[in-house]
C-alpha cells in the first residue's frame, strides 16, 4: 500500500516517498477523459491524504513551507469540488431512499435528484473545459515543492507532536459536537476524524493489527458523519424558499424522514467516537511513538543482519571478511 510511511527510512525520505506516490495517483486519475468523473473522486482523495500527511509533519516543518504546500493543495481541490459535490448529493439521496425504505417523504427526492443531475452536468462541462487541466498542471507544479519536504529533527519526534495536536483537537471537537448536536459542529468533528483516519493509515506499519483496527473504526465514523452532513445539505436544499421540490406536506414528510436518519447516524457516531477517542492525547501519542520506535529499531536490526558481510556500513567497526 503506497499510503504508508516506511519505518526503515529516515522520516523525511519516507514522507517524500508517500507524497510523490499520491501526486502521481492524483494526476493519473485526471488524465483519462472517459473516466473523468471517477477520476475526480480519486484525485480529491489523494489531495486529502496529502493534507493529512502535511498536518502530521507540520511541527517539524518551517511554517511558511507548510502553509504554501497546504494552501496549494486546497486550491487544487477547490477547483475540482463542484463536479464531485453534485455527485455526492445524488449518491446521498439514493442512499437515503435505500436505507429509510418506502413510505411518505420520497416525492421531493425525485425532483431534487433531477435538479442535482442538471447541476452535475454543468459542473462536468466546466471540468472538461478547464478544471481538470488546471488541476493536472497544479499537481505537476507541486512536485518540485514536495521535493524539498523535510522535517527537523528527522525522526518520529516531529510527527508525534503533529499526531498529538490533531488527536487533541479532534477529541475536543467530538465532545463539543455531541454536546451541541449542531450540523456545523458535527461537520467540524468529521474533518478531524478524516485526518486521524488517514494518519493512522500512514503509521499502520509500526503495528499493523493494532492500528488497522483504528483505521477501520475511523473510516466507519467518517462515513457516518459524512452521510449525516449530506443529509443536512439535502434538508437545506429542500427547505430553501425559492426552490420547490414538492408540496408542503411532501416536504414535511421528507424532512421527518431525514431527522429519523440523523438520529440513527448520530447515535452510531457517538458510540464509535467514544471508542476511538477514549484515551487522552498525550498518552495516545506517546504510545504510538513507542510503537514506531520499536518498529524502526527492528527494521534497522534486520537491515544489519541481511547486509553482506563484506560490506561495511558507515560507523560499522567490524573488519571485512577477506576473500
Amino acid at each position: 500500500m503506497s499510503y504508508q510511511l516506511d519505518p526503515e527510512l529516515p522520516m523525511s525520505e519516507a514522507l517524500r516517498r508517500v507524497a510523490f506516490a499520491e501526486l502521481d495517483l492524483a494526476h493519473g486519475a485526471l488524465a483519462a477523459p472517459p473516466e473523468r468523473h471517477s477520476g475526480v473522486h480519486s484525485s480529491r482523495k489523494c489531495l486529502k491524504r496529502l493534507r493529512s500527511l502535511l498536518l502530521l509533519a507540520r511541527p517539524g516543518m518551517p511554517e511558511p513551507a507548510f502553509a504554501t504546500l497546504y494552501d496549494r493543495l486546497t486550491a487544487i481541490a477547490r477547483g475540482l469540488a463542484p463536479a464531485r459535490d453534485a455527485q455526492a448529493l445524488i449518491d446521498a439521496s439514493n442512499k437515503l431512499e435505500r436505507e429509510t425504505g418506502a413510505g411518505p417523504g420520497l416525492g421531493p427526492l425525485q425532483s431534487l435528484r433531477a435538479w442535482l443531475h442538471k447541476r452535475r452536468h454543468a459542473a462536468e462541462q466546466n471540468l472538461e473545459r478547464s478544471a481538470a487541466t488546471d488541476a493536472m498542471r497544479g499537481l505537476l507544479e507541486l512536485r518540485p515543492a514536495f521535493a524539498g519536504l523535510a522535517v527537523y529533527p528527522d525522526d518520529f519526534g516531529s510527527l508525534a507532536k503533529g499526531l498529538r495536536r490533531g488527536y487533541r483537537t479532534t477529541r475536543k471537537a467530538f465532545h463539543h459536537a455531541i454536546d451541541t448536536g449542531r450540523d456545523e459542529d458535527l461537520h467540524e468533528w468529521r474533518k478531524g476524524v478524516q485526518h486521524h483516519w488517514r494518519q493512522m493509515q500512514l503509521l499502520a506499519p509500526c503495528w499493523p493489527s493494532e492500528l488497522s483496527a483504528r483505521v477501520q473504526t475511523a473510516r466507519s465514523l467518517s462515513q457516518n458523519l459524512g452521510d449525516d452532513h449530506d443529509i443536512s445539505l439535502l434538508c437545506r436544499l429542500v427547505s430553501t424558499p425559492t426552490m420547490i421540490f414538492g408540496s408542503p406536506d411532501e416536504t414535511a414528510a421528507f424532512l421527518k424522514r431525514c431527522r429519523k436518519r440523523h438520529r440513527a447516524l448520530r447515535k452510531e457516531a457517538g458510540i464509535e467516537g467514544e471508542r476511538l477517542f477514549a484515551e487522552r492525547s498525550r498518552p495516545f501519542a506517546a504510545r504510538i511513538e513507542v510503537y514506531w520506535l520499536l518498529a524502526a529499531g527492528e527494521a534497522a536490526k534486520a537491515a544489519v543482519e541481511t547486509r553482506p558481510d563484506n560490506v561495511v556500513a558507515f560507523g560499522d567497526v567490524r573488519t571485512p571478511r577477506a576473500g
